[in-house]
């Protein structure tokens, strides 16, 4: 949890998974504010880009099969490392998953007993599903381009209001879900 900076998208409102002491509380469960599913695929992309770290290419991964708006999420990308300074390269995000000695037993360390990671299945699932990123817009390569001196808000706020019509297109009753991930 970071409040360092403001979501992009509004949060919701998630149910507490079921627990077996839920029965001994005085009280319901309630709901909790969260970010949205493609946000949390966001930060995850962005924790990817800028640490090596094998518990973010493992979340990716598991990611990968969810259905989500390629579009909205390249944009949410852009927009989060802009925040931070940091220009997003695609062909750099690829170049490092890829480049990355990863401590695969510390990912092994996370998982049940009987659960097997193989590393190149991983990486091969994340860059599959997560190519879409290579695929910018014009306006996705001027906030690129803006990124290492942040000043042009007014340009970010364009970008911005892109990634929350996608959003509220989505939410609309008999919108048209998200993508779903390739074959």
């Amino acid at each position: 949890m970071s409040l360092r900076e403001r979501p992009t998208l509004p949060l919701a409102a998630q149910p507490l998974q079921p627990q077996g002491y839920f029965a001994q509380l005085e009280f319901e469960p309630f709901a909790v504010r969260a970010l949205v599913p493609i946000e949390v695929i966001t930060e995850k992309v962005r924790a990817s880009y800028q640490r090596a770290k094998v518990r973010d290419l493992y979340d990716l991964y598991r990611f990968a099969p969810t259905p989500f708006d390629g579009e909205l999420l390249r944009r949410l990308v852009v927009l989060k490392l802009w925040q931070v300074r940091d220009p997003f390269d695609a062909e750099a995000f690829f170049a490092r998953l890829r480049g990355n000695r990863y401590e695969w037993d510390d990912l092994r360390r996370l998982l049940r007993a009987d659960e097997r990671v193989e590393p190149e299945h991983v990486l091969t699932a994340v860059e599959g599903r997560f190519a879409l990123l290579r695929d910018l817009t014009a306006l996705e390569k001027e906030v690129v381009a803006d990124a290492r001196s942040g000043w042009n808000d007014v340009l970010a706020g364009r970008l911005r209001e892109e990634a929350r019509s996608l959003f509220r297109r989505h939410q609309r009753p008999g919108a048209a879900g998200p993508s779903a991930p390739p074959p």
